[in-house]
């Protein structure tokens, strides 16, 4: 493996696919999946606010780096840096 490869490999400037970057001032809404997911906050703080469902209120958390937070299947979530962050979205694994 060249070099090149490896330092594209390890390079945290480039977001994976799973990843985004909260700018300032901006959001980022989270559609409901049919799926459990998890939010992880790497940098930063972020702002969620849970969309009101029929059977849920709506829900303001925040997280700092580090943290991390479920979200349930069919929950639609906004997410906003404060001011800058970096969250991953992961899939909860399916059942064996």
């Amino acid at each position: 493996m060249s070099a090149s490869t490896m330092k594209k490999l390890h390079d945290t400037a480039t977001a994976a696919p799973w990843q985004w970057r909260l700018g300032a001032r901006s959001a980022r809404r989270l559609a409901a999946a049919p799926v459990a997911r998890w939010l992880a906050v790497e940098e930063g703080r972020v702002w969620l606010t849970r969309s009101q469902t029929s059977q849920e209120p709506p829900e303001d958390v925040w997280l700092a780096a580090g943290e991390r937070l479920p979200l349930p299947p069919g929950t639609d979530w906004v997410a906003e840096g404060w001011p800058e962050a970096r969250v991953v979205v992961l899939e909860a694994p399916a059942a064996a």
